[in-house]
């Protein structure tokens, strides 16, 4: 069920506001494809320039495009840098906290999908952002067990009964167990870091299998959902213990 003011959008219509993009050579596509049975359609195109956090862990810089025909949600453009020796995908919000750049169902989508230099000005200064972040956590170090707790317990709180039995939940092991035997956040200039332990959380949430959960069903979560959120959080966190 849909107001008068929703417009169903066509793939074709909802992407073609990025061809100035693809034409000026800002970006390329690179994959596509469907979540469900079709009610999330997703475009992942790649911004030619990638971050160097520290020499030799570099991180290339997308551009996830989404239209759904669910009857909600809108068009979007989020920020998704995806570090190259993992492949973990690590999200960046905006300045004001929004997780992307949306264009909403209605008459008027078509006047903001021409808007193409707000967008371009937009991906400039979120990665500008995102360079300067992860290269400071890459500076800063775990300097205690104490200061990893603090991290790993805003973002998975123990409950009453782990408080009071003084355990940990089971996810701050796994994340740990990463960040100790993980080669990818062993090298010199990134073990013991806020940026390793970034990446261990944002790892295990990427590759983590849930219960009966299908691969689409995976992407969805890291993506679009409560795994987006939480890696967002990830970030935000970090940076909070980093300053």
């Amino acid at each position: 069920m849909v107001t008068e003011r929703y417009e169903p959008l066509q793939n074709e219509e909802a992407f073609s506001f990025f061809d100035p993009i693809i034409s000026q050579k800002t970006a390329t596509f690179e994959t596509a494809g469907a979540l469900g049975v079709g009610e999330r359609v997703w475009v992942l195109a790649k911004i030619p320039e990638v971050i160097e956090v520290v020499r030799g862990d570099d991180c290339n810089k997308y551009l996830l495009l989404s239209n759904t025909h669910s009857g909600q949600g809108s068009v979007t453009v989020k920020f998704t840098a995806i570090r190259v020796v993992c492949q973990n995908t690590l999200l960046w919000a905006l300045e004001d906290g929004q997780q992307a750049f949306w264009v909403r169902h209605s008459r008027k989508m078509s006047d903001r999908l021409s808007d193409v230099s707000t967008l371009i000005a937009a991906v400039n200064a979120a990665y500008a952002q995102a360079a300067q972040a992860f290269a400071q956590l890459a500076r800063t170090p775990i300097k205690n067990e104490a200061m990893l707790d603090d991290y790993l317990g805003a973002l998975f709180p123990r409950s009453k009964a782990q408080q009071k039995e003084e355990k940990n939940p089971p996810k701050w092991k796994h994340i740990k167990q990463l960040l100790d035997e993980d080669p990818d956040l062993q090298g010199p200039l990134i073990k013991g870091t806020m940026w390793a332990a970034y990446n261990a959380v944002t790892r295990f949430e990427d590759y983590r299998q849930a219960r009966d959960e299908t691969p689409s069903k995976r992407l969805e979560r890291v993506w679009f959902g409560r795994g987006a959120d939480l890696k967002v959080n990830a970030l935000n966190e970090a940076l909070r213990l980093a300053a």
